[in-house]
């Protein structure tokens, strides 16, 4: 494998993005895709790269997501505006 591969699958198994292994090892996500599709043997690779870097990549997820800790908006019966002030804006 050419060492590309072994930064992308590196980096995947820590927990990073398609897009974050593909930054790192200076290629483009479509690239990745294009490598995946020509060799069996670097799809499975990069499965079980995944597969091992899920839960950090699932921790990641949830640090960024904008309710991380409130509970999200519904928009039933407050004009669909949220209960809680978020980011001191209503």
């Amino acid at each position: 494998m050419d060492w590309r591969h072994q930064i992308i699958l590196r980096r995947l198994s820590e927990g990073c993005t398609y897009s974050e292994a593909s930054t790192a090892a200076s290629v483009s996500r479509i690239s990745v895709w294009n490598w995946c599709q020509a060799s069996p043997e670097f799809a499975q690779a990069v499965v079980a790269a995944r597969e091992e870097g899920k839960s950090e990549r699932e921790y990641r997820q949830w640090l960024r997501h904008p309710f991380r800790g409130l509970r999200p908006p519904t928009g039933r019966g407050h004009g669909g505006r949220p209960r809680f002030r978020y980011l001191g804006r209503l």
